[in-house]
């Protein structure tokens, strides 16, 4: 692998963030009581943004951004809520949430087109924020998008429930084997960083996800978006199961002709799990960039 991709022997998970964090910048807009915290890796090309998954942060992209970077103008965000984030205004909604996360795109690039994209339930959310930024996406891709779609899950076993631990250690054992669970196929690579990003995201959410997930609709929004759409899936994604033959076949039949892509031997967080394959994936269906 990569080492740019991975922590070094003697690198800890928070030196590892800190150091690919330093690479980037910090951009902060308007939102509710505070800030929607942006970071950017890449000064030129297209502007690309990068939508985390649920109990996430720009941290589910802590193996890609660099690399993305090289070609885009590569944005993740903490959506409001969660990560450094401020929560949006009360009550909110997934129209509210994607009206002032729209504003802070549009601050950030200004009259241009962007490309964007969306992990799990940031696919959810970027479905509606295409939707309220209409031509001004060129592109949208989901990746390990299954929510709200109508497609069948597969599944997994049930989630530790890591609030009721009562040591740092049992809480971290949680947080691990929920990331076997449904994150990452291969018990193997869940490792220090993952365990960290986890337990630190988890810690950090406060958005009621339901909210916004039950009105996120990408089924809805499919035909309605006016830009290019393609997806991404993992072939070892539990939340896919035996069911991936569904997920071509519902993109071809709401929006024919559209692209997707397949990561192989990776779980539901296939850009963290294999990053080099996942960027290899993602630049091919994004296109050159820069």
């Amino acid at each position: 692998m990569n080492a740019q991709l991975s922590p070094s022997a003697t690198e800890s998970p928070a030196e590892t963030i800190a150091r690919v964090e330093a690479t980037g910048k910090r951009i902060d807009t308007p939102c509710g009581d505070g800030t929607i915290v942006w970071r950017q890796w890449g000064n030129s090309g297209p502007w690309l943004f990068l939508l985390h998954g649920n109990f996430g942060s720009w941290k589910h992209w802590i193996r890609n951004v660099e690399a993305l970077g090289r070609h885009y103008r590569t944005v993740a965000v903490d959506i409001p809520g969660f990560g450094e984030s401020a929560e949006p205004t009360k009550p909110y909604s997934a129209q509210s949430l994607a009206d002032v996360m729209a504003a802070g795109i549009r601050a950030i690039s200004g009259d241009e087109q962007i490309y964007l994209a969306g992990f799990s339930f940031g696919g959810a959310v970027s479905s509606e924020l295409a939707y309220v930024l209409g031509e001004k996406v060129r592109k949208l891709v989901w990746i390990s998008s299954g929510r709200n779609t109508g497609m069948t899950r597969g599944k997994h076993a049930a989630f530790v429930k890591w609030r009721e631990m009562k040591t740092h250690e049992e809480r971290e054992a949680a947080h691990r084997r929920n990331l076997e669970i449904i994150m990452i196929a291969e018990p193997s690579r869940v490792d220090a960083l993952a365990v960290h990003i986890q337990s630190t995201n988890a810690g950090q959410a406060r958005l009621r996800s339901a909210i916004i997930g039950e009105a996120a609709s990408t089924k809805t929004r499919i035909k309605q978006i006016p830009c290019e759409v393609a997806a991404i899936w993992a072939d070892r994604d539990s939340t896919i199961g035996e069911y991936m033959a569904e997920r071509p076949a519902w993109l071809e039949g709401h929006r024919p002709g559209s692209r997707y892509g397949i990561v192989h031997d990776a779980g539901h967080w296939c850009a963290y799990e294999q990053p080099e394959a996942f960027n290899r994936v993602f630049l091919d269906i994004l296109g050159p960039g820069k």
